[in-house]
């Protein structure tokens, strides 16, 4: 998961352009670990503080999971800064709080949730009935876990060197300040991992009710334990005093460092797969233009957007075809910036939690297209300012009985290239 798969599908979610800020603030929250403790209330001691609170609101309205996750993280290590001063605690906290609340305010002020509450899974029948109490929701039939060697293959790697780390932990008995972190970030992981085997946010997704909690949850998991595997498998090299070993404890760190290389390995593959297994075993030329593909597809759609992007000034709205999820539909409005009345359905359904604001405009768009009464199409556009209306490929392939001549009426041509066309309404 985290980085090459990102990488290797050119993933722009939100947990993807997150991650600076997140190792961003891991490493700030290592560094204040690290640190003399202050134990009065100076100005450096709010500054760092409220540091912290503006990066986890940059979290929050990126991806706002990751917001809690590191504010979990944070309190964390506070906790184990300054548990036996927990008043400095409660003023380093609130001050992390505060300011998330204060910098992601006008975020917050516009944004209404998709999430309609915390589902639990495997309900028993007396809850079910009952349905709903308070954010905990109780479904009927949503009773859904991992297998233990889904589990095994997903983080087997990391547990091997946790579980390893446990035991050099033992031996030693005095645990240097770096491994308090990071064991701090394997008990959060640890938790992360758990939570969806018993919990779940209910969104728009029926069959798989669970999958958004658990992506998003543990996708911060691998982050965290990718850091802190890369930290044990130094601490553990660097702690054997081979030298020293009688022939039994050679053989065994033999053992040891054998199975760790082989695990090592087995993670390697991964990105020599994916890669190659994407990109045609790299005998495929491919640009980081990410318009070069309807150069090939969509040729004189191609010229059309270059024009948008070269001419047009502001945010005017672009009337284009509306289409499903992960199609070439919306291709306009995702490579110009410029706002369209609807583009991919399921996803501004996904973020409004209902399907009755979108669905309107699937009907809306193609009327646009298709009728021939100026009047109806003179309302829909006043009511979403459409300034230009782009006919290309896809519009031509989707909407059969499309009426160009109204456009002629209302507007002018103001681009052409082969059959694609831009018309700027008056």
């Amino acid at each position: 998961e985290f980085p090459i798969y990102s990488w290797v599908v050119a993933d722009l979610h939100g947990h993807v352009l997150d991650i600076p800020f997140v190792l961003l603030t891991i490493a700030l929250l290592l560094s204040i670990f690290l640190s003399k403790k202050i134990i009065n209330f100076k100005f450096s001691f709010f500054t760092k503080y409220i540091l912290i609170g503006f990066l986890l609101s940059i979290m929050y309205m990126t991806n706002a999971w990751d917001g809690g996750i590191y504010l979990l993280l944070a309190s964390l290590v506070l906790f184990t800064i300054y548990y036996k001063n927990l008043k400095i605690f409660f003023v380093a906290f609130f001050t992390i709080l505060l300011s998330l609340i204060v910098f992601s305010l006008p975020y917050s002020y516009f944004f209404s949730p998709f999430a309609s509450g915390i589902g639990v899974l495997c309900s028993p029948d007396f809850l079910t009935q009952i349905g709903k109490v308070g954010p905990f929701i109780f479904e009927e039939g949503k009773c859904q876990h991992s297998y233990w060697w889904q589990l095994l293959t997903l983080y087997g790697f990391f547990y091997f060197f946790v579980i390893s780390f446990i035991l050099l932990a033992v031996r030693i008995k005095k645990l240097l300040k770096t491994d308090i972190f990071i064991f701090l970030l394997i008990i959060l992981s640890t938790c992360l991992i758990i939570i969806p085997e018993f919990f779940y946010l209910k969104d728009i997704y029926p069959a798989h009710y669970r999958a958004n909690t658990m992506f998003k949850l543990v996708f911060q998991s691998f982050i965290m334990l990718s850091l802190s595997s890369g930290y044990i498998i130094f601490r553990i090299v660097s702690s054997l005093k081979i030298k020293s070993f009688n022939i039994y404890k050679k053989i065994l760190a033999l053992c040891y460092l054998l199975s760790a290389i082989c695990m090592l390995s087995l993670v390697m593959t991964y990105p020599y797969l994916a890669i190659n297994s994407y990109y045609g075993d790299l005998k495929t030329q491919k640009s980081l233009d990410g318009t070069s593909y309807l150069q090939i597809l969509y040729k004189d759609d191609y010229e059309a957007i270059k024009w948008l992007n070269k001419n047009i000034k502001g945010q005017p709205v672009i009337l284009e075809a509306q289409g499903d999820s992960y199609t070439d539909f919306g291709r306009v409005s995702t490579n110009t910036g410029l706002p369209t009345v609807l583009g991919w359905t399921v996803h501004e359904w996904l973020w409004r939690g209902t399907y009755d604001i979108p669905s309107p405009r699937i009907e809306e768009v193609k009327t646009l297209y298709e009728t021939t009464d100026i009047q109806s199409t003179k309302k829909i556009i006043n009511t979403y300012k459409i300034k230009y209306v782009f006919i290309g490929s896809l519009e031509t392939q989707k909407y059969l009985l499309l009426n160009e001549e109204k456009f002629k009426n209302l507007g002018a041509l103001v681009f052409q290239s082969g059959d694609t066309k831009i018309y700027k309404i008056n």
